[in-house]
């Protein structure tokens, strides 16, 4: 089961490859990688999701108690990567909340929407639908206030609400699905050359997004801070998905959400923590280096994970 998981996956992960490869030999610039990855967060991915959602009504109802699961282990985990940082690594406090965040925050949108209807196809949507549109805001929000906490500041909650949910709101990725989904309950069907344009910018997507990350990581380098990078990786590619599955089974979701959540969860350090540390002025060589590894690893630790976990 793992050969077979890892040969869907595999295809995916060389796109990825191949775009660090052009980026390395000059062939494309930086520039063009940010401009691609900009372009499929705010296009081509929502239409994606779009036309995806559209077909929600012929899908069972999201459960979502999934999001119960998927985010309570950000949150056991994070603890765990704050007590890690502290003590035993002696980060200061907006280090050990970088640490923590590197641990949970996945690269849901560029790489889980791709390997998630590759691995388990349209059954995950609503799944993923779920912790998808929570996803950012609840890891901002947290990042925010553990940051203002440990810089001894009064932190004001329903600001730092009120202003995730705006963002959140707007949102091409929620709004994408939002959109969607509204559109599939109306039962109705777009006019022929719509759909084809939706079908056209919905199938690029994939392979937009993925080349784009390949392109990115050509921005970081492995550093001397191997210690925490390795760290990062364990909290992140092993300990996470071992409590969501757990969570899964306590909560008694079935077969499919449980893949859904365990998948989410394996998936490599997402580049909005390396935009967490420069926001915060913090262990930006120490997530670059986890955000490089984690996606090198990912092609084999993600099958793997499905595999061990029996979640084929």
């Amino acid at each position: 089961m793992f050969l077979q998981n890892f040969l869907v996956a595999l295809p995916l992960f060389c796109i990825i490859g191949l775009g660090y490869v052009f980026a390395r030999f000059k062939i494309v610039s930086i520039e063009i990688g940010n401009a691609l990855s900009k372009f499929s967060f705010t296009v081509t991915i929502p239409i994606l999701l779009f036309r995806l959602m559209s077909d929600l009504p012929k899908l069972p109802a999201p459960n979502w108690l999934i999001g119960v699961a998927f985010f309570g282990s950000c949150f056991i985990v994070f603890a765990i990567g704050y007590f890690i940082g502290k003590k035993f690594l002696h980060l200061d406090r907006d280090g050990q909340t970088i640490f923590g965040m590197a641990g949970v925050f996945s690269n849901n949108i560029q790489l889980g929407v791709p390997i998630a209807i590759s691995l388990l196809g349209k059954e995950s949507l609503p799944s993923i639908a779920v912790i998808f549109s929570l996803n950012g805001f609840l890891m901002w929000t947290l990042a925010t206030i553990a940051i203002e906490l440990g810089r001894n500041k009064s932190p004001s909650l329903l600001k730092t609400v009120i202003k995730g949910t705006s963002a959140t709101i707007r949102n091409p990725i929620v709004i994408g699905i939002v959109l969607g989904s509204v559109w599939g309950l109306t039962r109705l069907t777009l006019p022929a050359p719509a759909q084809k344009a939706v079908d056209l910018l919905a199938n690029s997507a994939a392979p937009i997004a993925l080349f784009a990350v390949g392109v990115g990581l050509t921005q970081y380098r492995i550093t001397s801070n191997l210690r925490i990078t390795s760290a990062v990786t364990i909290l992140k590619l092993g300990v996470q998905p071992f409590v969501v599955m757990l969570l899964c089974h306590l909560i008694g979701l079935n077969l499919e959400e449980t893949k859904a959540a365990c998948l989410l969860a394996c998936l490599p350090v997402g580049v909005n923590v390396y935009i967490m540390s420069q926001e915060f002025h913090t262990m930006q060589g120490e997530t670059a280096n986890a955000l490089l590894i984690t996606t090198a690893l990912a092609s084999f630790t993600v099958p793997m994970t499905l595999t061990i976990f029996g979640l084929t």
